[in-house]
């Protein structure tokens, strides 16, 4: 059984651990900002999340059975065409959810 200084002692030290991990990247942005690496990261790493995030929603997507996969295709294809014409992750996101729902609540 652990005691309540012991339980005490552990929830300060996690408290402590928690707050320096989110005061440390003020300090540190000074020195990050002026980072090429960083920089290039900012530019490149969106492109990658989202291409790792419609492989992971397209993967289970079974074709073989009503109905093909035609809802999450089609939103698919809808959001990357609203991205490529207003540049706007959230606006293509969001439109592609909305269809997504959309289809697979009422349509099909």
């Amino acid at each position: 059984m652990v005691s309540d200084t012991q339980a005490l002692v552990v929830i300060a030290v996690i408290s402590l651990v928690t707050i320096a991990l989110r005061v440390i990247p003020f300090f540190a942005i000074g020195q990050l900002s002026s980072s090429a690496y960083m920089k290039y990261l900012g530019e490149k790493m969106p492109t990658g999340v989202m291409i790792l995030l419609v492989a992971y929603t397209v993967k289970d997507e079974d074709l073989t059975t009503y109905p093909y996969g035609l809802p999450l295709l089609g939103s698919l294809v809808v959001a990357a065409v609203m991205y490529w014409k207003t540049d706007n992750s959230l606006l293509s996101i969001g439109g592609g959810l909305a269809l997504y729902m959309v289809l697979v609540n009422l349509v099909i």
